[in-house]
């Protein structure tokens, strides 16, 4: 398990089986913590973790730089035949491949980040 700080605040954590991935929040994703989520998320790739999936049921909102590295996750793996895995607020669920798949989702689970 790998946790994210920023500014001493726990703002997501990686919790690795075998050779899936699952990101957790419960609190909003600003872009502070951006940089540390795109650094967290290349090492999944590299690493080759086979699903990837970002569990923000519980997180309020995104800033536009949360989105920015989750679109470009997505990118890398559509790239790689691969998807990436996003549960939302109000029972929300996608598997995306591609940036533009990603914001779409997005948008109806954060209508205020779109």
């Amino acid at each position: 398990m790998r946790c994210g700080y920023i500014h001493g605040m726990l703002s997501f954590t990686i919790i690795r089986l075998g050779d899936a991935a699952m990101v957790w929040a419960n609190c909003p994703l600003g872009d502070a913590i951006a940089p540390k989520l795109a650094e967290a998320l290349h090492q999944l790739i590299d690493t080759r973790a086979a699903r990837i999936l970002v569990d923000l049921v519980a997180v309020p909102s995104v800033g536009s730089g949360v989105i920015t590295v989750l679109a470009a996750t997505a990118q890398r793996l559509g790239s790689a035949s691969r998807k990436l895995e996003l549960r939302m607020p109000a029972r929300r669920s996608a598997s995306v491949h591609t940036a533009n798949q990603l914001r779409q989702a997005l948008a109806l689970a954060y209508p205020a980040a779109a």
